[in-house]
This record gives structure tokens, sequence and C-alpha cells, in this order.
């Protein structure tokens, strides 16, 4: 696993900004993580994301997003 991977992975066990219905959020030293909470299609997440973001006082709009899965986990890291 890379040094990304592990960041994202050891951020994941500190406590969450907040959660909505899909995702659940986290500040990592990298940006910000929306962790999927179920296995649904990455179509749903994708188009759920940005409003989601929205309900937590997050303004991700001038991110860059990134999909990751690591260690069976599915994410977007989103990042300047």
């Amino acid at each position: 696993m890379d040094s990304t991977s592990n960041l994202i992975i050891d951020s994941l066990k500190e406590e969450p900004i907040g959660e909505t219905h899909h995702f659940i959020w986290f500040i990592t030293d990298i940006g910000i993580v929306a962790l999927f909470k179920k296995g649904e299609n990455f179509e749903t997440y994708s188009s759920n994301v940005d409003i989601e973001a929205n309900e937590i006082a997050l303004d991700i709009t001038k991110e860059e997003k990134e999909y990751l899965q690591i260690k069976e986990r599915q994410l977007f890291l989103f990042y300047s």
C-alpha cells in the first residue's frame, strides 16, 4: 500500500466531521474524504456527493475529485 493510502486509512480511525445519507466524511492531511456507506452503484454515489457535501456545509466545488478503493473501502478524495 502506498503512503497516500496509509494516510487515508489512518484518518478513517479519527472522528468523522459529518455523516450524510451515502457518506461518512473525514478530514485528512491531503484532503477531504467521503467514505461510501454501502455498496450501491458508483453512479449513485457520484451524483450525490456534491449535494451531500453541502448538507454538512462543505464547499468542494473547486476541489479535484478522485475515486479510490483502499482495503475494500470505496471513497472519494477531494483535494486542491
